[in-house]
C-alpha cells in the first residue's frame, strides 16, 4: 500500500449510538461565507452511497463524493474523475485514464489503487454489480490507468457506473474501503466540492465548501462538467414537524426544504416571499400477490387494473394534476426520450368498471376479502390507499387497508407476502427497467419463471442502449400479461424556498448545489 499523507480526524457529535467523522484542515470555507439552511422530513440510514438503496443517501453526498463517469443534462455518459475511457470494440474492456491531481478531501492523491478498491468493493455489495458486473475485473497497468474487464459485453456497464440515485459507484479513499469492509462506512471522504463537517442524528447534517476543490475544465451541464461552488454551507435539519417547516420557511429560519407536504401548497403558493418547485418524481406501485389468495387469479388482477381512476387517486394524494405524471410503462417521464413503448397505453387509465366487473366474474370473485398494505410513513402512500379502497369497494369488492410504519412495512412486504393481497408502496425513480420493481425476480408479484430471466438475459446482454430499447416492449408485454402490478401515478417532491435563495437548480431528482446561490 502507498504512504499517504493524512490529517488527523475530529469526531462528530453524536446522539445514541450515531457518530460520523470529519476531516479537519483540507480547506474548507472560512467563517463568515453564504450559508444555507435545508429541512427534511427523514434523515438516512447512513452516508455510504455504495450499499444503501435509499435515494435520500445520494441526495445528502452528492456534492461530496465523486464516480468515474457521469451523465451531463441530456443523460449521456461524460467523464469525472477519469480523464477520458474508452470500450474495446468487443465490449469486454473499458479503459479509464484518471485526471492527474485530484486529491481527496484528507490531503491524499487519487489513484488507481482507490478507484480499484472501491469498485470491486461496490461490484461486490451493489445489486447492479452482483448481477451486470458479475465475473468482471478491475485492474491498474500504472497509477492513472484502470481497466475494466467484463464477461459479456452490454450497454449497462457505462450506465450502472454513471449510476447517481440508488447504490452510487462514488471512489472512497482505499484506506477507509480497507478499514470499512462491507460494512456502513464511518469516515465520509469524498474528492467532491463540498466536505463532510458531522451528522447529528435526529437534529442536523452539515457541509462545507472545499476551497482545494480541483474542477473538471467544461461547461456545467447535468452533474458533468465545472463544479463552481457559491454557497460556503450547506446544513440539512431535520425537521419531522410540518407546521414548524412550514413556519420556518416563511419567518426566515430555514431558506429552502425538500420534503414539503401537499397540504401545504395553498398557504405557501399565497407567500410571496416562497418559491415552490418540483425537485423528485415518485412512482408509487401497487404489487398483486400472485403466488397465493384472491388475486392469485390473473382475471381479477386485470380487473383491478383497468377499473383504476388514476387521475381521481392522484389528484386527492398531491391535490393538483401538476403535482403528478401518469406514465403506463414502467420507467418514469424523465426517461421516455431513452425508454418509452406503446405497449399496454390503449387500456391504461381507462377506469372501465364495466369490463372489470367482468373480468372479477372470470375470476371467480364472491366477495372474498383483500387486504391492502401500505405505510403510513408516506402520505402518497397511505392516501393512494384510501383511494384505492374506495374506487375498489365501488366496484363491489371487500378491500380492507392495513398501514404501518415503515419498518414493520418493509419487513412484511418483503417476507410475509402471503399476509396481504395488495402492497402499495412509494419507488425512486431507476435510470433503466431492470432496477424496477416490475422486472426484478423475487420482487413481491413475481415468481422467478424461465420466461423473466429470457428476457433480462436478452436485455442485458444487448451491446448497445439502441439494441437495449428494441426489447423494451417485449419486457412491458411481460408485465402487461403477467399483472404483477399496477401503476398509479408519479408523484412529484415538493421544494420551497425564501427570498434568500437566488439559485435552486435542480436535476436528476435532487439539488445540483455547486449551481446553487444565494441573493445578495
Amino acid at each position: 500500500m502507498k504512504t499517504r499523507t493524512r490529517f488527523p480526524l475530529l469526531a462528530a457529535l453524536a446522539v445514541g449510538s450515531l457518530a460520523l467523522t470529519a476531516c479537519a484542515g483540507g480547506g474548507t470555507a472560512s467563517d463568515g461565507g453564504t450559508e444555507i439552511t435545508v429541512t427534511s422530513a427523514a434523515q438516512p440510514p447512513n452516508l455510504d452511497p455504495h450499499i444503501t438503496q435509499v435515494a435520500m443517501v445520494a441526495e445528502l453526498t452528492r456534492p461530496v463524493y465523486e464516480t468515474l463517469v457521469t451523465v451531463d443534462e441530456n443523460y449521456e455518459v461524460q467523464p469525472m474523475l477519469a480523464e477520458s475511457f474508452e470500450r474495446s470494440e468487443d465490449g469486454l474492456t473499458y479503459t479509464f485514464t484518471l485526471r492527474e491531481g485530484v486529491t481527496f478531501h484528507d490531503g491524499s492523491e487519487l489513484d488507481a489503487t482507490d478507484v480499484i478498491a472501491s469498485m470491486e468493493r461496490w461490484t461486490r455489495l451493489s445489486p447492479a454489480g452482483q448481477t451486470d458486473f458479475a465475473g468482471a475485473t478491475w485492474t491498474s497497468p500504472d497509477a492513472n490507468t484502470v481497466v475494466l474487464t467484463v464477461k459479456t459485453p452490454s450497454f449497462l456497464h457505462l450506465l450502472h457506473l454513471s449510476s447517481r440515485l440508488l447504490n452510487v459507484p462514488v471512489i472512497m479513499p482505499s484506506e477507509i474501503i480497507e478499514a470499512g469492509g462491507d460494512e456502513p462506512i464511518n469516515e465520509v471522504i469524498g474528492t467532491g466540492p463540498y466536505t463532510f463537517v458531522e451528522w447529528v442524528a435526529d437534529q442536523r447534517l452539515v457541509l462545507e465548501k472545499w476551497d482545494e476543490y480541483q474542477s473538471v475544465d467544461a461547461p456545467s451541464s447535468g452533474l458533468s462538467g465545472k463544479k463552481d461552488a457559491k454557497i460556503d454551507s450547506i446544513t440539512y435539519e431535520f425537521v419531522t414537524d410540518p407546521t414548524t417547516t412550514v413556519a420556518g420557511i416563511q419567518t426566515g429560519q430555514y431558506d429552502a426544504t425538500t420534503g414539503l407536504g401537499f397540504d401545504s401548497v395553498e398557504q405557501l403558493e399565497a407567500d410571496p416571499s416562497v418559491t415552490l418547485g418540483t425537485y423528485q418524481v415518485e412512482p408509487i406501485n401497487m404489487a398483486y400477490n400472485i403466488h397465493s389468495g384472491t388475486v392469485s387469479d390473473v382475471n381479477i388482477r386485470q380487473a383491478i387494473n383497468i377499473a383504476l381512476d388514476r387521475d381521481e387517486i392522484m389528484t386527492a394524494t398531491v391535490g393538483k394534476q401538476e403535482y403528478y405524471d401518469l406514465v403506463h410503462h414502467n420507467m418514469t417521464k424523465p426517461w421516455e426520450p431513452l425508454w418509452n413503448t406503446e405497449v399496454g397505453k390503449d387500456t391504461f387509465n381507462t377506469a372501465d368498471t364495466a369490463k372489470a366487473k367482468e373480468l372479477l366474474a372470470q375470476g371467480g370473485y364472491t366477495n372474498q376479502p383483500i387486504t391492502l398494505l401500505t405505510t403510513g410513513d408516506f402520505d402518497t402512500a397511505q392516501d393512494s390507499a384510501v383511494m384505492v379502497q374506495a374506487q375498489l369497494q365501488a366496484l363491489g369488492m371487500n378491500v380492507e387497508v392495513e398501514s404501518l410504519e415503515w419498518a414493520a412495512f418493509i419487513e412484511r412486504y418483503l417476507n410475509d407476502q402471503d399476509s396481504w393481497d395488495l402492497g402499495l408502496i412509494p419507488q425512486v425513480v431507476k435510470n433503466e427497467p431492470t432496477q424496477t420493481i416490475g422486472f426484478v425476480p423475487g420482487n413481491p408479484g413475481y415468481s422467478d419463471s424461465d420466461e423473466l430471466h429470457a428476457l433480462l438475459e436478452s436485455y442485458r446482454s444487448a451491446p448497445t442502449i439502441e439494441d437495449a430499447q428494441l426489447l423494451y416492449n417485449d419486457m412491458q408485454q411481460y408485465v402487461e400479461d403477467l399483472r404483477p402490478l399496477s401503476r398509479l401515478g408519479d408523484a412529484h417532491s415538493l421544494f420551497a424556498t425564501s427570498d434568500r435563495v437566488k439559485s435552486f437548480p435542480i436535476f436528476d431528482s435532487t439539488v445540483i448545489w455547486w449551481n446553487a446561490e444565494m441573493a445578495e
